[in-house]
């Protein structure tokens, strides 16, 4: 007799420091998930740093999208302690100091960024460690850093997780997994989607063999000394962090030829190499581990649909910085299966393909915006982004007026603006956009007369991967779509993104679409795009053409 079919929301098959994090925020968000995880086959996440660090690597770069990534990872470790009544996170100073002269003389270009000097500071010599000692120019301090316990996060998790019948200890093999209409199926669970956080074990995934994994084995351990660090972590190409527990922390070596977890023989052998150059014979081993990070080529994440089968998604590919990436994403990636909310394109599998086509297969509303919006546009146009959240309308907005141009991206907070700026910056985008913190409310009094707009976009809501509790308001965004029309050029265009689906969400679309139904249809032609599904419940767009 057949076992019945176990249904879920969705299939998580790893449960690694990115799966367990992914599976909790979706029971948040209301998505009931099982995670398949079979711990002895990777190591990885039970073996990392867990090093919050803004400024990564040996080019000294802020790590991709810090200012929003960091944030939101100390306030999603805090309110998980709260709810495990246990500490996860350990802030520590970090002492960055100079490996080479090279390293010193890309500090001397880096320093003066404002994208560097925010996370920085020079070195106070009292601060750092005696084995360290050295000029107060041999490198820089990070104050606000520190590390996360990912051993013990992970068996929090996954206790919770258990204790729901969410988590299932199995091995599982990718020929076992089936498509079967629209579900995905495995043995007897079924669900409409499944991630793989399958960690470097991802370059054998069928789904995703058109990423470039570039796994890296790396040797870490833990030592006990005399010597004091305090609360000081010190970077001089490898790293000693004090831990919670009085040891120190020893890593991390880099070894490409190797995918197993055992600690080579080279590795260790660099690591007690630098240890017996600072501190002599005051140490010795505790316990040496090694993993295999699942990093990509670009160093960023891979996040998102499969790019020829979209109820296959990856949630993989952080390497090094999975503990500031990964709470970040996983919202992200709820919001995307929950709204259709979209993913940002430099994380989506799709990079990866030959024919280059970044869009999910599913119906999302804001590239459905997007699109048409694209169509009224031409270079030298000004614009408005009445919502500038994470800056991804922005960018498009302004790649698309060029240097010719303008636009004027409103946000109330000030995350949003810092997000949109440093967006703008890491894709080099030159043109001009007038960054405004203010509300869309006085989007006439903000915008210079004179000239009108070809477009105005609206994308409602919250800001994805932010507080929820702070969303776009009726009143306000009326007396914006107002305004947006005494600025719109003959044949100009106002597009509206709605989403019915979150709290308040409802009374706002009510109140938008009453509003459209009470314009002109001489002077004004109005069109709304829904959802395939006709779900009252998607998000969905409105578009209003200026004709007079």
């Amino acid at each position: 007799m057949a076992s019945a079919t176990r249904n879920y929301d969705c299939l998580v098959f790893g449960g690694g420091l990115a799966g367990s994090i992914l599976a909790h925020t979706l029971i948040s968000q209301g998505i009931r998930p099982l995670v398949i995880d079979y711990p002895q086959r990777s190591s990885c996440s039970r073996v990392a740093a867990g090093l919050i660090n803004p400024i990564g690597g040996r080019r000294l770069n802020p790590i991709w999208q810090a200012e929003a990534l960091i944030p939101f990872a100390r306030s999603f470790y805090k309110a998980l302690e709260s709810s495990f009544q246990s500490r996860f996170f350990h802030p520590r100073q970090i002492v960055r100091l100079f490996a080479s002269e090279e390293e010193r003389a890309i500090w001397e270009r880096r320093k003066s960024d404002s994208n560097v000097s925010k996370w920085t500071q020079t070195l106070n010599a009292a601060t750092i460690p005696e084995p360290f000692a050295t000029g107060t120019k041999d490198g820089f301090a990070i104050p606000d850093a520190g590390y996360l316990d990912t051993g013990a996060l992970i068996e929090a998790l996954k206790e919770r997780l258990m204790a729901s019948r969410a988590w299932e200890e199995e091995i599982f093999e990718y020929k076992d997994i089936e498509l079967i209409g629209n579900r995905v199926r495995w043995k007897d669970c079924d669900a409409p989607f499944a991630v793989f956080c399958d960690g470097h074990w991802a370059t054998e995934n069928p789904w995703f063999r058109a990423a470039p994994f570039k796994p890296a084995k790396g040797v870490i351990g833990s030592i006990v000394s005399d010597i004091y660090f305090g609360q000081t972590a010190v970077i001089k190409k490898f790293f000693i962090i004090p831990r919670h527990d009085g040891s120190l922390q020893v890593g991390a070596t880099y070894n490409w030829e190797e995918r197993d977890d055992e600690p080579d023989t080279k590795g260790i052998q660099e690591l007690e190499a630098f240890l017996n150059d600072h501190l002599g014979k005051q140490w010795q081993w505790k316990e040496l581990r090694a993993g295999v990070r699942p990093a990509t080529a670009g160093a960023k994440p891979m996040v998102g649909p499969a790019s020829k089968e979209a109820r296959i998604l990856s949630f993989n590919g952080f390497g090094s910085k999975g503990a500031v990436q990964i709470p970040y994403f996983a919202q992200a990636l709820c919001d995307y299966l929950k709204e259709g909310a979209p993913l940002p394109c430099e994380t989506l599998p799709a990079r990866f393909s030959k024919d280059r086509k970044p869009e999910p297969k599913r119906w999302v509303a804001v590239e459905i915006a997007r699109d048409r919006a694209l169509k009224a546009i031409r270079e030298g146009d000004w614009v408005v982004d009445a919502t500038a959240g994470n800056g991804h309308d922005t960018l498009w907005l302004a790649r698309k007026t060029g240097p010719s141009g303008r636009v004027f991206a409103f946000d109330i907070q000030y995350k949003a603006i810092a997000a949109t700026k440093f967006r703008l910056e890491s894709e080099d985008c030159a043109a001009p956009v007038a960054l405004i913190k203010d509300s869309h409310e006085n989007l006439r009094q903000r915008v210079p007369g004179g000239k009108t707009c070809a477009a105005v976009v609206f994308n409602l809501g919250y800001l994805p991967g932010s507080d929820k509790s702070i969303i776009t308001q009726s009143v306000s965004t009326l007396s914006a779509l107002k305004q947006s029309l005494e600025i719109l050029s003959l044949d100009g265009l106002l597009s509206v993104v709605l989403y019915p689906g979150h709290r308040g969400g409802d009374q706002e679309s009510d109140a938008v679409i009453a509003w459209a139904e009470t314009l002109d249809t001489e002077r004004y032609g109005v069109e709304i795009e829904r959802h395939p599904t006709r779900s009252d419940q998607s998000p969905f767009v409105l578009f209003v053409t200026r004709k007079a």
